[in-house]
């Protein structure tokens, strides 16, 4: 992640970043090698762009022999994914040198069903199961990630916790929200819930949809607003529930970056987040959360510490859980402060990469 490269180049660490030149669909990252600081980028190109956008099959040419060629001076390699050729090239190669390995699995360990879940099975026991039993370092953002780790061999003493960092934009620099208010069309008095992220199955936006449902149809005027790229669900959300899209109450809209999804955010009444598949914490939540956005996330998207602390409510995948969950959100907007102090505190960028560079020494000792 950018955060933990930058973070540790700031502390006077050296850094490496080896990564690939995908930037989306169409266009690819550049330059070849950066330099920031103390941070070094080189980003290899993929046999196929497209291949690595949509199906996220990364293979860059010549990442092996740079790979190779870092390794011999590197104290310690971080990877940030389980199952691409990325990571198998990282941990084969810190094997081979005596390196020691650290993972952030960000919510990739959960496996698949059908054929891709066979596929998966197979690959875990010949290398993931592998690399997470010697790793030296296994960092887990929520409860339910390190309880995997522990599925998959990981050893207790290697098993740490690591909150995902949140990088906000200063206070004087953040948007209010009225322009994307303005854009959707609402007047004073009426309700905004928020998604962002990207439409796919996986992420549960029908879910969200029928469980809020009552609460679109009912006065006071309710908008769910859906904000992201389109994965191969728009079509299939605006055809099922093309009475709500007709009426105004769901809204499908294109991906917003930078400042425009800040101010989405803060014009918000409540973040929605409820997906089928286990993510563990989604950095989404955190930014809605540190502009003083009340939330509501499934268990599969925990938030570890935000109901605790009054920001918020995380839910099982249930639809009557969740219509309870945003109705309440929606009538105790005090939760916004309370989830803004929360993740302010305990997901700060500097906090997170204070405990990040402590388990990296301590590892590299």
């Amino acid at each position: 992640m950018t955060e933990f490269a930058s973070g540790l180049g700031r502390r006077g660490h050296d850094v490496v970043v080896l990564t690939t030149d995908v930037l989306d669909g169409e266009h690819r990252a550049g330059p070849r090698v950066e330099r920031r600081g103390n941070v070094v980028v080189h980003r290899y190109p993929n046999l196929s762009n497209t291949l690595a956008w949509r199906a996220k099959k990364y293979l860059p040419r010549g990442f092996a022999s740079g790979l190779a060629r870092e390794l011999r001076n590197a104290d310690v390699v971080h990877v940030t994914d389980v199952r691409t050729a990325l990571t198998a090239s990282a941990f084969l190669g810190s094997l081979a040198r005596d390196v020691p390995f650290c993972l952030s699995a960000h919510g990739s360990l959960p496996s698949s069903t059908g054929v891709r879940g066979l596929v998966k099975r197979g690959y875990d026991a010949f290398l993931v199961r592998p690399m997470i039993a010697r790793a030296a370092l296994l960092l887990a953002q929520t409860s339910h990630e390190a309880a995997l780790y522990r599925e998959f061999g990981g050893r207790e003493s290697a098993i740490r916790s690591l909150p995902l960092p949140v990088e906000v934009p200063p206070e004087a620099e953040l948007p209010d929200g009225s322009a994307f208010r303005a854009r959707l069309g609402l007047e004073p008095g009426d309700r905004l819930l928020l998604f962002l992220g990207r439409m796919h199955a996986l992420k549960g936006i029908d879910v969200l949809v029928q469980a809020v449902e009552p609460l679109l149809l009912a006065p006071p005027r309710t908008v769910l607003a859906v904000v992201g790229r389109d994965d191969g669900q728009a079509g299939e959300l605006a055809a099922r529930f093309a009475h709500l899209v007709d009426r105004g109450s769901l809204r499908l809209l294109g991906p917003l970056y930078g400042m425009e999804r800040f101010d989405a955010y803060a014009a918000a009444d409540a973040f929605c987040l409820t997906p089928r598949h286990w993510e563990e914490t989604s950095l989404a939540s955190l930014e809605a959360a540190s502009v003083g956005t009340p939330i509501v996330v499934s268990e599969q998207a925990e938030v570890p510490g935000l109901a605790e602390a009054g920001g918020g409510y995380v839910v099982p995948l249930d639809a009557e859980a969740i219509n309870g969950a945003v109705a309440s959100a929606l009538a105790r907007p005090e939760l916004g402060e309370a989830a803004k102090a929360f993740v302010r505190s305990r997901h700060a960028v500097e906090s997170v990469i204070d405990r990040l560079e402590s388990l990296l020494l301590d590892v590299a000792r």
